[in-house]
């Protein structure tokens, strides 16, 4: 006796889709990079805005969530800023495989807008807000000592000028964002080392040397290699999840469930001593998930302004923040410097960013 004829399986049924991974996206070249940065700078600037107010106790909502120690909406911002530095400096060393054209692509990348920003504050912005006589501000040797000392990014930073904003909510600090630019260029350091060795390029001997680089920044923070402040440490760790997820980006899912499934492990842990974990892995795929999975490509058609944000949100706020010349409110101070911010921005990317960046295309 014949079996009964099966049902024939159509073609078309509806099958379930894997989710891209983290590579296939990168692969396809369409990401949100510049919308998630600009936003990150944008969150800076909103964070800085209720120190600069003057206002005893303010804090903005991330801080009341009280998610941890000094995490405010601009901690996040430079968080993700650099997971996402930790992914594209670790592609952009695996691309060219060159140590000189590496570190001439990160020299034109940071340091013409970083140097422009330093000149202009001290010799023009710093000349129209200090107290003191213009003869005196010109000839003081912490004039001139903010440009070059600045300029060498090292650990001893100078963030004031003489006479400047002496007698703001927040006084004296000038430029307080740029702290972060040391770390920055010390994890590009890192990209460096272990791409020379050939560590990068093997995906186990990466796996295994960020894995002993975590344990030894657990272990004895104080000593690890390129460094060497406590304030950089949670920095690092950021930077090396970037680049773990960049070294592992083939295997790695682009996953809304995977998303869901860290956000709730951190709620279950919110307050345990593992939340911090928890939420550092969240905030890092987050990143990336928002950089490849929404489609937001629109922004791409304007300039990358992210970085010239950075770094005159701080002495625009105090400019407006010395106009009130009293306690205001945060978002009051927001509003007013974020145009104001952008309008330099803007003008920096336009003059001096993306003139820079043709020679880093001369030189490759």
């Amino acid at each position: 006796m014949n079996a009964p004829p099966q049902p024939a399986v159509a073609l078309d049924a509806p099958v379930l889709a894997r989710p891209r991974t983290l590579g296939e996206a990168y692969a396809a070249g369409a990401d949100n990079f510049l919308l998630l940065r600009f936003a990150a700078a944008a969150a800076v600037i909103f964070g800085h805005a209720y120190a600069m107010s003057g206002i005893p106790g303010a804090a903005d909502f991330v801080a009341r969530l009280n998610l941890g120690p000094g995490i405010y909406s601009g901690s996040l911002a430079v968080d993700v800023f650099f997971v996402i530095s930790g992914f594209l400096v670790t592609g952009s060393w695996l691309q060219r495989g060159s140590l000189d054209t590496f570190a001439r692509s990160r020299a034109l990348r940071v340091l013409p807008a970083y140097l422009a920003c330093l000149i202009v504050t001290a010799f023009v912005l710093g000349a129209i807000y200090t107290e003191l006589p213009l003869r005196t501000y010109w000839t003081d040797q912490g004039t001139l000592g903010y440009v070059t000392t600045n300029a060498q990014l090292g650990t001893d930073l100078k963030f004031t000028l003489p006479g400047v904003f002496v007698h703001n909510p927040r006084p004296n600090d000038v430029n307080g964002s740029i702290w972060t630019l040391p770390a920055e260029v010390r994890m590009y350091a890192w990209v460096a080392l272990l791409g020379f060795v050939g560590v990068l390029r093997r995906r186990w001997l990466a796996n295994v040397a960020f894995a002993a680089l975590l344990a030894y920044g657990l272990i004895d923070p104080e000593h690890l290699l390129l460094v060497p402040q406590a304030e950089f440490v949670r920095l690092a760790a950021f930077f090396l999840a970037g680049a773990f997820c960049y070294v592992n980006r083939d295997w790695i899912p682009l996953s809304d469930w995977l998303l869901l499934a860290l956000a709730a492990i951190a709620l279950l842990l919110r307050h345990s001593d593992y939340f911090l974990w928890a939420f550092g892995a969240l905030l890092a795929y987050g990143t990336l998930w928002f950089a490849y999975r929404p489609r937001l490509g629109f922004f791409n058609r304007f300039g990358d302004y992210s970085y010239g944000l950075y770094l005159w949100g701080f002495p625009v706020e105090q400019m407006v923040a010395h106009a009130f010349g009293a306690p205001t409110r945060p978002v009051l101070i927001f509003a007013l410097s974020f145009p104001l911010t952008l309008a330099f921005a803007v003008a920096s990317w336009h003059w001096v960013e993306k003139p820079a960046l043709r020679f880093k295309r001369i030189a490759r």
